[in-house]
């Protein structure tokens, strides 16, 4: 399966209907009790987009039959902005060791004592990288396919790993192009939804 390295227009992606969907099993024992069990490290997003004719202009629909044609459905995945959570502001994405020179961009939750991270593996550059709230210039990579930070020497004990910019969200189809067609200057996109890739 390949990825395309591309976005759908903005005007598709900006009011898309947003659901964070956790895989949770649970089971009701015959004393009424629930256990309850994750299936997955992280919940994946799903985003239903549509939009009226009026949006037909600037070949917009041409770019989503493009970007579904290439893709061939559900087969590829691609980019996309979450315009509701597309930015990290100093996330702490690890602490110095000595030794781990590679750390993961994680988008975190925390209530209580209970904390959640999300793996970003598609953030866009450019990715400040801090050590100890200060912006590193050098000695470091950022992969935008993976979303790992690499640096050349280890930190040092204790030290803190923020970053801060912008990521999309790896996506496929997950619905069939329903159109409905007036004329060949006027068609209307049916809702689709759109499923995030693990990576």
């Amino acid at each position: 399966m390949a990825f395309i390295t591309t976005r759908l227009p903005m005007e598709v992606e900006i009011g898309a209907t947003r659901r964070d969907v956790e895989d949770i099993g649970v089971v009701t024992t015959d004393g009424g009790w629930e256990v309850r069990n994750a299936r997955a490290a992280q919940s994946l997003m799903e985003y239903d987009i549509s939009f009226p004719m009026s949006l037909r202009t600037g070949s917009i629909y041409l770019q989503v039959l493009a970007m579904y044609k290439a893709a061939r459905g559900q087969l590829h995945g691609f980019l996309f902005r979450d315009w509701a959570n597309y930015q990290l502001t100093a996330a702490n994405i690890g602490t110095g060791n000595g030794v781990t020179t590679a750390f993961q961009i994680v988008q975190k939750w925390t209530a209580g004592s209970e904390t959640h991270s999300r793996k970003i593996t598609r953030p866009v550059s450019a990715i400040g990288v801090y050590k100890a709230g200060v912006l590193q210039v050098s000695g470091y990579s950022v992969s935008y396919s993976t979303g790992i930070v690499t640096f050349t020497s280890a930190p040092l004990a204790a030290v803190a790993i923020t970053v801060t910019g912008e990521f999309d969200v790896p996506v496929r189809f997950d619905t069939p192009l329903e159109t409905l067609g007036y004329s060949s200057e006027l068609e209307h996109i049916e809702t689709m939804t759109l499923r995030e890739v693990r990576e």
